[in-house]
C-alpha cells in the first residue's frame, strides 16, 4: 500500500534542505496469519499450524456431532410425507405396573404347626432339648416335665394296645448335635 501526500518538514530537522519537498513515499505491508481458532462445537481453542484449511472442530467426535445435527435439522425441515417432522402431538402407550406389598404384624404367639409324622416329632423334640440346654426355656421346667411324662404314659398305653399288630421299626434317636 502506497500513500502519496505532501507533508511539512519538521522544524527541528538537522539536515539542510535546499529545495521544497514535493512528496514523501511510505510503504506499509500488513500481514495476518491465523494462529488459533475456536471449535465450532465446544468453543475450545484450536492451534493452527498455518498449513491447509483451518480446522473448525477440535476433535473428530465434535465434527461428527455437528454433522449429525445438521443432517437431523435438514430431515426435520423436509415435508412430513418425505420423512420430516410432524406437528401432531406424539402419542404414547404406557404400561404401568403397581406392586403392593402388605405385611401384617400380629400381637401374641404365632400359630404353631404340629409335627405330622415320627420324624418331625423327633426333630421337634431335639429342638426342645437344645433350647432347654441353651437356657432359652427357663421358669417352667416342672410343667414341661409333667407334660412330657404324661405324653410318655400315653405312648406306652398306645403301644400296649398295638402289641398285637406288627410293630413299625422306628430308628433310635441320635444324640443332639453340639
Amino acid at each position: 500500500m502506497t500513500i502519496s501526500e505532501q507533508l511539512p518538514c519538521p522544524d527541528d530537522d538537522d539536515q539542510d534542505h535546499g529545495a521544497d519537498v514535493l512528496a514523501v513515499r511510505e510503504s506499509v505491508a500488513v500481514s495476518e496469519r491465523l494462529k488459533a481458532t475456536m471449535c465450532a462445537w465446544c468453543g475450545e481453542q484450536i492451534l493452527y499450524a498455518g498449513v491447509g484449511r483451518p480446522p473448525k472442530y477440535c476433535r473428530a467426535a465434535h465434527r461428527k456431532r455437528a454433522s449429525e445435527l445438521r443432517t437431523a435439522q435438514r430431515r426435520a425441515d423436509r415435508p412430513v410425507d418425505e420423512g420430516g417432522q410432524t406437528t401432531d402431538p406424539v402419542r404414547e402407550v404406557v404400561e404401568r405396573t403397581e406392586t403392593v406389598t402388605r405385611t401384617t404384624v400380629r400381637r401374641g404367639p404365632a400359630k404353631l404347626r404340629w409335627p405330622e409324622d415320627v420324624y418331625e416329632w423327633r426333630h421337634a423334640l431335639r429342638e426342645l432339648q437344645n433350647a432347654v440346654r441353651a437356657g432359652r426355656l427357663t421358669g417352667f421346667h416342672e410343667v414341661l416335665v409333667r407334660d412330657l411324662e404324661a405324653t410318655v404314659d400315653v405312648v406306652r398305653e398306645r403301644q400296649g394296645q398295638t402289641a398285637q399288630r406288627p410293630a413299625v421299626r422306628v430308628p433310635a434317636p441320635r444324640p443332639p448335635s453340639p
